[in-house]
């Protein structure tokens, strides 16, 4: 048989493992999906998650940062369950990261064995960015890994497995990737990957003319066709901000690439994300010689070397999961080796896997817990609980306004066709629209309203009244902002916003009365 086509041998496995470790991974979905369920019914939304409902709740071919797929999926969810609640935006994230489990099982099982394949999903579903930001909140990450790790199936089909229909395959392919790009603008990432494992492998040197990944990219374009009918609209505004993201130089800052090292360790847990970086070092050490091993390195080096130069340069902030696409693949030799050495009675790596589990289990619990309570502001120690009170407690993020839409009502707001609410932040304002559950139309007057400056036109607003909603955090003195714009701006309401027994915001209204001219598109 020519080498073109060889396929890969098989894993050696013996009788009855495959159905046992099966059995486990069934058993690890099971569990992980009702602790998300449990999470997802109880955390409130963060600052992304309630932007993104202010996405889903007005469906579009594309949005102002990222392409629909993850909005629609909100969309769907919310009208699957009739009702607005933070389950409802979740529950297809919860899904869908259920059957990314599934699939990397899938691919781990053909690639290096059943027991590999399991422990790395095992770690997956214990790494802190994947089992909560990828595995259930609304963000774009959760259907990018999804069909990411479903374009990689058909692609481990294509290189490793004799398939007599290869075109099909690559069709596949071309799916997959074509959904992946409408989930977040990484996708791209696994064309480049493929493209470096097919020219440095000789065998797969054949692919370049033969018809298969011509035909994926054109049904992955044809697919993306939505992202470009709507950005031809807008200016091509979402690929100029996102690449000028990338291109924005301030100088070089090596406090900024340790900040991004190290956040990417503590997204991934730094016990998990060691022996990930590890493995990659390895796999590129073997080089192109060890066809599985470079194929994962092809597909994970790009997004993570990439992101974490740009990170020494530009300033994206805290983005530490933009490597994690990178770092999907990277479980599965992890997987192996950990298979290998328990096999071989090794007692640090049985006390690695034990503690990480039970370490990451107690954290998140301990998080996601008082995220939706507050508790260990009245339980804790005083010296460390005063630490989760405003502005150090990071998950005063997910805390809801839920007080809002009352008091709007009461004050006979919430049903006038004259009325509109705005905030000076664009997190902010999806927070508000998510409180309102979409009663009143919610702008972002700023210079950063991100999507809010596509969903309405102001002009239709002016000689209206608008009903500021604003924090001392981000906005001191409202005439400071808006004086030249309303004819006047009055205090309204101060509203407590509380979890548990203690106010842990408080929301200042303000009534600004007669918009006198549209707020400026800053994009424009």
């Amino acid at each position: 048989m020519p080498q073109a086509s060889m396929p890969l041998e098989r894993p050696t496995e013996a009788p009855g493992e495959a159905a046992s470790a099966t059995r486990a991974v069934l058993v690890l979905i099971a569990a992980t999906a009702a602790f998300r369920i449990l999470t997802g019914s109880f955390v409130g939304l963060g600052y992304g998650e309630s932007y993104h409902f202010a996405c889903a709740i007005r469906p579009s071919l594309g949005y102002f940062d990222h392409p629909p797929m993850s909005l629609w999926l909100g969309w769907l969810g919310l009208k699957v369950a009739g009702t607005v609640g933070p389950l409802a935006v979740r529950a297809p994230f919860i899904i869908m990261f259920a059957g990314t489990t599934w699939l990397m099982y899938a691919i781990g099982r053909r690639l290096f064995g059943s027991w590999s394949a399991f422990y790395a999903v095992l770690l997956l579903n214990f790494s802190a960015v994947f089992t909560l930001s990828v595995g259930t909140f609304l963000q774009p990450d959760g259907p990018l890994m999804f069909f990411w790790v479903a374009a990689i199936a058909a692609l481990v089909k294509v290189f490793f497995d004799d398939v007599r229909r290869p075109t099909a395959w690559w069709a596949m392919v071309g799916l997959m990737l074509g959904l992946a790009m409408l989930s977040k603008y990484h996708a791209v990432f696994l064309v480049m990957g493929t493209v470096i494992y097919v020219v440095t492998r000789r065998e797969q040197l054949h692919w370049l003319w033969h018809p298969g990944p011509y035909i994926a990219l054109i049904i992955a374009a044809a697919l993306f066709t939505p992202v470009l009918l709507w950005n031809q609209q807008n200016e091509w505004i979402s690929f100029l901000w996102q690449g000028n993201r990338g291109l924005d130089y301030k100088g070089l800052r090596w406090d900024w690439l340790a900040r991004n090292i190290g956040g990417q360790a503590l997204w991934l847990l730094p016990w998990i994300w060691l022996p990930l970086v590890y493995v990659l070092m390895q796999c590129w050490w073997r080089g192109p010689k060890d066809r599985i091993r470079w194929f994962i390195a092809s597909l994970a080096t790009i997004p993570i070397v990439l992101f974490t130069v740009i990170s020494v340069y530009a300033p994206i902030g805290f983005h530490f999961h933009w490597q994690a696409p990178g770092y999907l693949l990277l479980f599965l030799p992890l997987g192996e080796a950990i298979d290998r050495r328990l096999r071989e009675q090794n007692k640090l790596t049985r006390y690695w896997m034990g503690g990480t589990v039970l370490t990451t289990s107690v954290a998140l619990i301990f998080l996601t817990s008082h995220a939706a309570t507050g508790w260990w502001r009245d339980l804790g120690p005083t010296w460390l609980s005063e630490k989760f009170g405003e502005p150090d407690d990071p998950t005063l993020e997910c805390l809801d306004y839920k007080p809002l839409e009352r008091v709007l009502a009461d004050k006979g707001l919430l049903d006038r066709d004259d009325i509109f609410v705005f905030t000076n932040r664009w997190f902010q304002s999806g927070k508000v629209d998510y409180a309102l559950k979409g009663k009143l139309p919610v702008a972002c007057f700023s210079g950063d309203p991100r999507s809010f400056a596509f969903f309405e036109n102001p002009e239709q607003w002016v000689g209206n009244d608008g009903i500021l909603v604003s924090t001392k955090k981000f906005l001191d003195d409202p005439n400071d902002w808006y004086r030249d714009y309303f004819q006047r701006i009055e205090p309204l309401e101060e509203v407590p916003v509380y979890r548990g027994k203690h106010a842990e915001e408080t929301l200042y209204l303000y009534r600004c009365v007669s918009l006198k001219q549209a707020y400026p598109n800053p994009y424009r």
